[in-house]
Order: structure tokens, then C-alpha cells, then sequence
């Protein structure tokens, strides 16, 4: 076992010979973003990455790793959003409390993470699996099992929804107390 870059232990042979670190990476931000708690993300990981090395001889190439993946990652942040909804993050955890204040793009990620978690489903996936880069248009729609013009229909949603809340949250700063 060996710990990848987002902190999870993964087996070697799954790391190395099926996802690089980076990818992993890039799969734990998506747990995240979906689920809005590390470590429910790390558990979801660990679930399905658990589940794709006991099924490791079914896949036929990269390509059907990475959708099978992300797939089955949505499926399982779905599945825990029902006992646990996503939450925003929190800026400061309880141990840095005294320490340092965030620099303000910090703060600005921040707060629109904690939008994001505003949005409601499918926009929320595909937007994260849009942004994080993990597939081509084409694949995201195939795997939130939507047409094209359906995908071109939920990102832009999302895009509106997220935009609606961020200046919702920038009138409530600029308003006078």
C-alpha cells in the first residue's frame, strides 16, 4: 500500500498500473466536491477503489477504468448525500484557529465551493466532471447518461444557478449592517 497524492492508501499495483496519483487526485477532488466532506470522500474512495481492484480483469482499456470510476464514485457520494447531505466546507479547521489568516484567493475558493454545494443534481456532476477535466464532453454526457444538447442544457444551467448564488452572496457582504 502506498498513499497517493489526495492522502488515500491505494495498492501499489492499483495506483501504478491503473491510475496514476495525479488521477486519483483528480477523482478524490470529485468525492469531494459531490459529497462536500473529506472524509466522506476518502470514504467513498476507499469503497470503490476497493471495488475496482477486486474487478480489475473486467476492464478493456484506460477510457472504461475512468468511466467505470467516476461512475461508480457519483453512485456512492449519491447514495451518502441521502443519510448525510453535502455540506460547504469549512474555511479554518478547529487547529488552525491561531494560526494565519487564508490569503484572500483562498477565501474566493472558499466561497464559491461552499456555492457549489447549492446546486442540486446532475448539475452538480457535471459541472464537477466538467471543470475538473477528467472527460471530454462526449464522455461526461455518456455518463450522466444524457445527450449532448441535455449536457450543454445542465452545464449551462449549473453555470447560472452557481452565478445566482455567488451574487447573492456578494449583495449580502456589500449590504450595509
Amino acid at each position: 500500500m502506498s498513499l497517493c497524492a489526495s492522502g488515500l492508501y491505494v495498492s501499489s499495483r492499483l495506483q501504478t498500473a491503473l491510475f496514476p496519483s495525479s488521477k486519483l487526485a483528480e477523482f478524490y477532488r470529485f468525492a469531494l466536491l459531490l459529497t462536500g466532506n473529506a472524509k466522506s470522500a476518502e470514504q467513498v474512495m476507499a469503497e470503490v477503489l476497493a471495488e475496482v481492484e477486486s474487478q480489475l480483469s473486467q476492464f478493456r482499456n484506460e477510457t472504461s477504468r475512468q468511466a467505470w470510476l467516476a461512475t461508480h464514485i457519483r453512485e456512492r457520494c449519491q447514495e451518502n448525500n441521502k443519510s448525510s447531505p453535502p455540506a460547504a466546507p469549512r474555511l479554518l479547521r478547529e487547529d488552525t484557529e491561531g494560526g494565519p489568516r487564508p490569503p484572500v484567493l483562498e477565501i474566493e475558493a472558499f466561497l464559491m465551493a461552499q456555492r457549489f454545494h447549492t446546486l442540486p443534481e446532475p448539475e452538480r456532476s457535471a459541472l464537477a466532471l466538467f471543470y475538473l477535466d477528467l472527460f471530454s464532453a462526449e464522455e461526461i454526457a455518456e455518463l450522466l447518461k444524457m445527450d449532448m444538447h441535455g449536457l450543454s442544457d445542465t452545464l449551462g444551467a449549473a453555470r447560472e444557478l452557481l452565478q445566482k448564488a455567488l451574487a447573492h452572496m456578494r449583495n449580502e457582504t456589500n449590504s450595509p449592517s
